[in-house]
């Protein structure tokens, strides 16, 4: 490039860069003298009125690339080996061209999307944790997940077992809350309905809202058998017991649910909500006692016939036609 000066001013007002544009900038942001970009961002500046001058202040400019950083979700980019003036100009140049080549660096890194589709889902991580992705739902990470950093985005529902990792906390992000943890198990949803609720198995994560605020409505830290549940109407965390939320998920994830005395009414639920069916019992039946296990491979026919047997019931359909109903039983 014979003259610098001239590219870097084209490029300065170049809204959209083509790749060998951008491919060009991270090389020569790679470089130790950038005095070109300094004077060249130090012209336009000038050139815009002086009520924008300040904004080559060293102090405010490292404010603004702090904000920048944090919106393109950049823990450590290359800017912060430059020091002095050249961070200052870097700054301009950045702020003026859209962090397009800030979100150049994430995009050269491979996007996976895992979804589910009708069907149940296990995706095993590169690091290791397992995420059991429910239907309908889907998770977003890099494809170096687990080198620099453990992010990943996720829409819908999914169980989470991660491997645990001081240096490298595992965030996922949705449209509602954020959620940091080290290592633990816990369930997660975040549907586009408008609430997001995240219930904890064992160890412990910290909820928060997207707003960065750390007041208690904000930002939660969750311990087992512990729930956390956003409501976008009034924008804040509610802390609520999750025991039986708990137990779901860990006998779900343990593939067999097991009763000894249970409630019919609290099995049909567990059915019910693992299925994704309408299942219920007549009023009489609701607090039959129930004894017995249900794997999470049995077929939900099956698993209601066994129910029917051990109390001499009978299963119908419900008036709606799209569930069913557990009748003419008796408790033991």
């Amino acid at each position: 490039m014979h003259n610098r000066k001239e590219y870097l001013r084209q490029l300065l007002h170049t809204e959209n860069w083509s790749a060998t544009e951008q491919e060009w900038m991270l090389q020569y942001l790679e470089e130790n003298d950038l005095s070109d970009l300094e004077a060249v961002a130090k012209e336009y500046f000038q050139a815009e009125g002086p009520e924008i001058k300040n904004l080559l202040d060293e102090r405010l400019s490292a404010r603004l690339l702090k904000k920048i950083h944090r919106r393109a979700g950049i823990s450590q980019p290359r800017i912060f080996v430059l020091y002095g003036r050249k961070i200052a100009a870097a700054a301009a140049v950045v702020l003026l061209a859209g962090a397009s080549w800030y979100l150049l660096v994430r995009q050269q890194v491979k996007q996976l999307v895992m979804s589910s589709g009708h069907q149940h889902k296990t995706v095993t991580l590169p690091d290791g944790s397992m995420v059991y992705l429910e239907k309908s739902s889907s998770i977003t990470y890099p494809e170096n997940f687990g080198k620099k950093n453990r992010t990943l985005q996720l829409n819908g529902e999914a169980f989470f077992d991660v491997k645990q990792n001081s240096k490298h906390p595992f965030v996922i992000s949705s449209a509602l809350i954020n959620t940091t943890v080290l290592g633990t198990s816990f369930n997660m949803e975040a549907r586009n309905n408008g609430v997001a609720k995240v219930v904890v198995i064992s160890g412990s994560v910290q909820v928060n809202t997207r707003t960065g605020e750390t007041s208690p409505q904000h930002q939660l830290v969750l311990s087992a058998n512990k729930s956390a549940v956003y409501h976008a109407a009034s924008r804040g965390l509610e802390l609520i017991d999750a025991t039986e939320d708990a137990r779901f998920f860990r006998q779900k994830q343990s593939g067999k649910f097991s009763y000894k005395g249970q409630p019919l009414s609290a099995v049909l639920n567990d059915l019910q909500r693992f299925y994704n069916v309408p299942v219920s019992a007549d009023k009489k039946m609701e607090h039959c006692s129930f004894f017995g296990d249900f794997n999470t491979t049995d077929d939900l026919q099956e698993t209601l016939t066994i129910i029917a047997v051990t109390l001499n019931a009978s299963i119908k359909r419900d008036a709606n036609g799209d569930g069913y109903v557990i009748v003419d039983g008796n408790c033991h």
